[in-house]
């Protein structure tokens, strides 16, 4: 109780609330100006120590380096589909050793206005491995799909109940593990349905609706959007979303 009653007065959290209420994104030279007012001489060391425990409170988010928002972070956590749980079993009792990615198309409806009834699931798996994975899955489906033409994604894939698309996990993209399935973090999300040719009919008005809703739902490490879709060779389109919707 006296720790959270010095951290109130010290560290001036409700005028901190008060002088960033209207900041979307707030910098660590921002905090230092604002500690400034009260402390003229506070070390910016002294800065970055309140930075840490107002982290640790849940007072501010870390959504980038020295980049910040008010109130405490909402993780992308999914329910994990049952057939999902198979298909991670599956690839992790054959391929022990493979990265990988599995995700359903339908999560996406959360925050689009397209509403789509697809049961497609991503299996994302490293390129080296990704046809050999396909041919093993094969055996078990005939509704799984590897590198199919742009006509067969629009017209058969898309409406299908269910199927499975193996396609390429791009190195170093930020996957989560949810109950031991590695899966698609809110950042991959956001920056796939922007430029791959799986969801090009989300893509356009769209997918600028998608990223103000995620925005708002959860908490989007900004740096690492970017730099997955740097990645991919996108981080300027992805950047340009992210700046015509205000979300910066």
């Amino acid at each position: 109780m006296q720790n959270n009653l010095i951290i109130e007065t010290k560290f001036k959290i409700q005028e901190l609330k008060r002088q960033f209420a209207q900041n979307s994104v707030f910098t660590t030279s921002e905090l230092v100006d604002f500690y400034s007012k009260y402390e003229p001489y506070i070390p910016r060391a002294t800065v970055n120590w309140r930075v840490y425990e107002l982290v640790k409170q849940g007072v501010i988010d870390r959504i980038g380096k020295g980049k910040f928002k008010l109130g405490q972070s909402v993780f992308f956590i999914p329910e994990i589909p049952s057939k999902i749980f198979k298909i991670n079993k599956t690839i992790k009792t054959n391929f022990p050793f493979l990265l990988y990615c599995i995700w359903p198309q339908q999560w996406i409806n959360e925050f689009s206005q397209h509403i789509s009834n697809s049961g497609l699931i991503l299996v994302e798996i490293e390129r080296d491995s990704a046809e050999s994975v396909y041919h093993y899955l094969k055996e078990f489906s005939q509704s799984v799909f590897y590198k199919p033409g742009k006509e067969l994604l629009q017209d058969y894939i898309h409406g299908i109940g269910s199927a499975l698309l193996v396609r390429h996990l791009v190195s170093e993209a930020p996957v989560q593990i949810i109950q031991g399935v590695p899966t698609v973090s809110i950042e991959k999300l956001l920056v796939d349905i922007s430029c791959d040719t799986e969801f090009e009919y989300l893509q356009g008005r769209e997918t600028g609706h998608i990223f103000e809703n995620a925005f708002n739902r959860y908490s989007v490490n900004r740096a690492k959007l970017l730099r997955y879709a740097n990645r991919k060779k996108k981080k300027i389109e992805v950047m340009e979303i992210v700046e015509r919707n205000n979300l910066i």
